[in-house]
């Protein structure tokens, strides 16, 4: 099989002196095992592998107080291979000025996990942030459905992401682990066909492929993406499992690379 253009729209590094911490952390919460150690040297080892040319890296504030040195930490960051989205905590006191700092640095999105973030993803309170991202031009990326490693609720399940689309049309939403985790039943009756995309991680292993197919179709092939939420998951084995799902060459190049680049304009 001649290599792929493969773009991950899903991973985590963490900054070189707190990584070991942080994966040890995250680790007793969910179970989860870390497949690389959390930096980004780790992370683009990885990618060499693998045949990987961008990895886009999805931090998250669990602290408002977070909010402003993990940006710096994403805007100091430049490599030629790793896309940084920022972060923002719902309760920041500041929340349109990071906006404003993140558009000015170049970044592209910004990631919400609303179970580490303590806030369900239509809260009244949001839309004012969802609105000013819109206007700016930045992607909401969200962790969505089911946390592993938290107890419910889920702040983010499908039917009210649903109505941020609703209400919020002109924001760019991507939603992980393909609309929602452990909840893709939901995911097919409120999300599939919505003006968003998907991404594939934490998926091929738990949806059947016949099933992640139909479904990737009926939403359109050019709004899936490949992602991976390295290091809980490892990049090759996730290359393979989407290989072998059963679509075809052209859908494949789409999601593995080419989507991914018309949002991000790669």
């Amino acid at each position: 099989m001649k290599p792929r253009a493969i773009i991950d729209v899903h991973t985590h590094i963490f900054p070189d002196d707190l990584a070991a911490r942080a994966l040890k952390q995250l680790t007793g919460n969910s179970g989860e095992t870390a497949f690389i150690d959390g930096t980004a040297a780790g992370l683009q080892a990885s990618m060499r592998r693998h045949g990987i040319s961008f990895s886009v890296t999805q931090p998250v504030s669990t602290r408002p107080q977070q909010t402003p040195s993990i940006n710096t930490f994403v805007l100091e960051s430049r490599q030629p291979d790793l896309i940084h989205f920022g972060t923002l905590y719902p309760d920041y006191e500041n929340p349109d000025a990071e906006i404003e700092r993140l558009v000015r640095g170049g970044i592209k999105g910004i990631k919400f996990h609303p179970d580490y973030q303590s806030f369900f993803v239509d809260e009244e309170r949001m839309f004012p942030i969802y609105q000013s991202m819109a206007r700016a031009g930045l992607i909401a990326f969200f962790h969505a459905g089911v946390d592993i490693g938290l107890p419910p609720p889920v702040h983010c399940p499908p039917d009210r992401l649903a109505r941020v689309l609703e209400r919020v049309p002109g924001l760019t939403v991507v939603a992980a682990h393909f609309g929602g985790f452990k909840m893709w039943d939901e995911v097919d009756r409120h999300l599939v066909g919505k003006n968003l995309w998907l991404e594939s991680s934490f998926t091929l292993s738990w949806l059947p492929s016949a099933d992640f197919v139909r479904m990737a179709r009926r939403h359109g092939i050019e709004r899936v993406m490949f992602g991976t939420d390295s290091p809980w998951a490892d990049q090759g084995a996730e290359i393979a499992l989407m290989e072998k799902t059963g679509l075809d060459e052209a859908e494949l190049a789409a999601v593995f690379h080419n989507n991914a680049a018309r949002l991000l304009g790669r």
